[in-house]
């Protein structure tokens, strides 16, 4: 009996170590998929102000498996947002301009400079526009900061409604943007 439970807690063990992402949306009658990682981070920011923040760092992967052009369209304000599992904190989110390599995976904070990056867009709304080309994936970061710490876990992704975009965390949705095909 102990050795079927030791098996079963191995395998699963495995199967959890080996996916890279945390969700998968497939919208087959679109063909695009999205994928969205787990977090990483849980680390310290001293803003500019010198007020300490807390931050997560995910990456997201937009897949085109069509013949045509993809336009991906993000906008996050700058305003706090709280969630309802957490009223008392307030979230900033941040989407970096720049794109992610599946490389970085296994580094620290994905590869991402994210000191640089707030450093030099502390308190600015994140925009990103990008062409996906049929058939390439794009890969992108998001970073959740937070004004406390949250008890339990985070999770943050994007999921397509129709052609919008929308940016999910924990039990907070926000609509961000959009994708549309290119003719």
């Amino acid at each position: 009996m102990k050795s079927s439970i030791s098996v079963i807690v191995c395998l699963l063990s495995s199967m959890i170590w080996a996916q890279q992402y945390h969700t998968e949306f497939a919208y087959e009658n679109k063909n695009i998929t999205i994928q969205n990682s787990y977090p990483k981070g849980g680390q310290k920011y001293i803003a500019s102000d010198g007020k300490p923040y807390t931050f997560v760092i995910f990456w997201s992967r937009i897949t085109n498996e069509t013949n045509r052009k993809l336009k991906l369209a993000l906008h996050l304000p700058n305003d706090a947002f709280t969630i309802p599992s957490s009223p008392q904190v307030n979230f900033y989110f941040y989407v970096p301009n720049m794109e992610m390599a599946l490389e970085n995976e296994s580094l620290s904070n994905y590869g991402l400079d994210l000191e640089s990056y707030l450093n030099e867009n502390w308190k600015s709304s994140s925009n990103l526009v990008k062409t996906i080309l049929p058939r390439e994936s794009f890969l992108f970061y998001h970073v959740a900061l937070s004004d406390k710490g949250v008890n339990g876990v985070v999770r943050a992704g994007f999921e397509l409604q129709e052609h919008t975009l929308f940016y999910k965390i924990n039990d907070l949705e926000i609509n961000c943007g959009d994708i549309k095909f290119l003719d």
